[in-house]
């Protein structure tokens, strides 16, 4: 009974400092993962100033297309890039699975249909392995993609170098762009590179 009570003396201890450490941290931790979506954006839409959230439109179109065509599931966010008012392209947050987990991913497309940019935000991925998707020489890999092509890598019929070791990474980063760029044919077919501002 003794041992039972100081065990959960203990625990409840632990619980109130952890809890207290999170109430500190989970605001910072937020304004860090905002800020990481910010330079991504930029980065994947170097020509955009300014981005809206249109994943309202995202749900709408993804929603309409289900059923027709299946797989849109892993693209949870979309951003219009705007230019003196004009869209200069769209970027698309989406959540493949790695070897490590979820990616969360950044890739931007621009409004002639081709990407323009990818950015791992966050990963779990082995060091030295599956890690080097963040590696600027791996991304560009992807840059110039038209929309229509099939993304995959080499050892899945495409022309995607993969990173020696980390077949399952690439190929995480390679569904990314490939759904990113199958969801931009619909959304601009339905409008959403209108300027809206």
């Amino acid at each position: 009974m003794r041992l039972g009570v100081v065990l959960l003396v203990i625990c409840a201890v632990a619980g109130a400092v952890l809890a207290f450490v999170n109430g500190i941290t989970k605001d910072r931790i937020a304004a860090q993962a905002t800020i990481r979506l910010e330079q991504a954006l930029r980065d994947v839409v170097p020509e955009a100033v300014e981005f809206q959230d249109d994943t309202e439109r995202l749900l709408e179109v993804k929603s309409e297309v289900s059923e027709e065509k299946p797989g849109f599931a892993i693209v949870d966010k979309m951003y219009r890039g705007y230019l003196a008012g004009e869209v200069v392209g769209l970027a698309f947050m989406c959540s493949p699975s790695g070897y490590g987990g979820p990616l969360e991913t950044v890739v931007g497309v621009s409004s002639d249909g081709k990407v323009s940019g990818i950015s791992v935000i966050k990963h779990s991925e082995t060091p030295g392995l599956g890690a080097n998707i963040t590696n600027p020489e791996f991304q560009m890999r992807f840059v110039g993609i038209p929309k229509g092509t099939s993304v995959k890598v080499k050892k899945d019929g495409g022309r995607i170098d993969a990173i020696t070791g980390a077949t399952i990474s690439s190929r995480a980063v390679a569904s990314a762009v490939d759904e990113a760029l199958r969801v931009f044919e619909v959304v601009s077919g339905k409008g959403a590179l209108e300027n809206e501002l």
